[in-house]
């Protein structure tokens, strides 16, 4: 009699955190087409019904690897913010796009079942309140700034790092050895255009 597969009894947020892990490993070698619940379920070493049991589908496990995605960029970039280093907290934000997220976004954006609205604008508005926290600390005697232009500067910089990570090599075309310079280039010109415009508004 062949051996059968032996399940370990695993607390339901472990589960779902093993899951994840093995979808974003997934995701990592060969992007959202890759992902197989079958191939996810086996590296979790949990069963496709467990998949199904926690995320619904494909789709709603590709929403929850996205969402777990923004959480984390959220967070590193509030880090980076709470230590008022801008430069570092956008560098951050490409980061993440670049590592999957965009493109994750737009299959997922295409699918059925698209992302829950509320949890990604309770995540922009948390960077927007801390950013205009900054802001405010730094502003100079008479100058107040907006929050409407605190909430403009995240919306732009989010769009770049956004698009950046779909079509940034093509629009340099430096080539595959000269791609990372002329990327780490184009980040250090757009943190300091940001700067430079927070800057002005605060007085500087």
């Amino acid at each position: 009699m062949p051996e059968q597969e032996k399940r370990i009894r695993r607390r339901p947020e472990d589960a779902r955190a093993l899951i994840l892990d093995a979808a974003e490993a997934a995701i990592g070698d060969g992007g959202p087409a890759a992902l197989r619940l079958q191939d996810v379920a086996r590296q979790a070493g949990v069963s496709h019904p467990t998949i199904l049991h926690h995320f619904g589908s494909r789709e709603g496990l590709l929403r929850e690897l996205n969402l777990r995605g923004l959480e984390a960029l959220t967070a590193s970039v509030l880090e980076r913010m709470n230590a008022q280093s801008g430069d570092e907290s956008i560098k951050a934000t490409f980061a993440a796009y670049r590592g999957g997220l965009a493109q994750r976004l737009i299959w997922l954006m295409q699918s059925q079942e698209a992302p829950p609205e509320g949890a990604r604008l309770g995540m922009f508005e948390t960077v927007v309140e801390s950013l205009h926290k900054v802001r405010l600390a730094l502003a100079q005697p008479g100058h107040v700034p907006d929050i409407e232009d605190t909430r403009r500067v995240v919306h732009l910089t989010t769009i770049a790092a956004f698009g950046d990570a779909l079509i940034g090599p093509r629009l340099r075309r430096s080539g595959s050895d000269d791609e990372a310079a002329a990327r780490d280039a184009f980040i250090a010109w757009f943190s300091g255009l940001i700067e430079l415009y927070i800057g002005k508004a605060a007085g500087f």
